[in-house]
């Protein structure tokens, strides 16, 4: 089933991963630079999370995007220039989180001024699933060159591990546990 997820991002996180993968005997695996070597998560708030496995060829390839996306990017005006996210807000015991565990495509649009004079004041960076279901993520300036300097890690096989991240729990360390409660 196809889905589209779209929120705006208040953090980013990105850590190494140790993916092995079983190759049938007598088939070719992938190429080394294709297999996952890292986890990214974009945070929408304390309670919302996208994360995708990514290699260094995906890497690579997400921030040649990013590359290409900056020469189209167009004057801004100056309140623009200062967009902030705001954060997705739920209720306090709702976690909502995506996984992208085969990343097939990637797209970057930078901020820009729509021929109706709507301004688009920030980054919004697409991930595609092999099903066809994808994450819209919008993405400040500043977090982009966080964004950026993860994927050159990454591509670079130089992403050091993360105390943060990790593939089963929320990446900002904001879930709520309660200690000592009694009954």
């Amino acid at each position: 089933m196809r889905h589209t997820i779209a929120f705006q991002a208040t953090g980013f996180e990105a850590g190494p991963v140790d993916v092995q993968i079983d190759v049938p005997e007598g088939e070719e695996g992938p190429e080394p630079e294709q297999i996952p070597s890292a986890i990214i998560a974009f945070l929408g708030g304390p309670s919302v999370q996208a994360t995708a496995f990514i290699s260094r060829q995906d890497a690579e390839n997400v921030m040649g995007a990013f590359t290409q996306a900056e020469s189209m990017r167009g004057q801004m005006p100056p309140e623009a220039a200062s967009w902030e996210p705001e954060p997705t807000v739920m209720p306090a015991s709702m976690l909502f989180g995506v996984n992208i565990e085969s990343l097939v495509g990637a797209a970057v649009t930078p901020p820009h001024v729509q021929d109706d004079g709507q301004i688009v004041p920030h980054w919004t960076v697409g991930l595609q699933d092999a099903d066809g279901s994808s994450i819209q993520v919008a993405v400040s300036d500043a977090l982009s060159v966080t964004v950026i300097r993860a994927l050159a890690d990454i591509t670079n096989g130089t992403l050091a591990p993360s105390d943060e991240l990790d593939a089963g729990a929320p990446a900002d360390g904001d879930a709520d546990v309660e200690e000592d409660t009694e009954v």
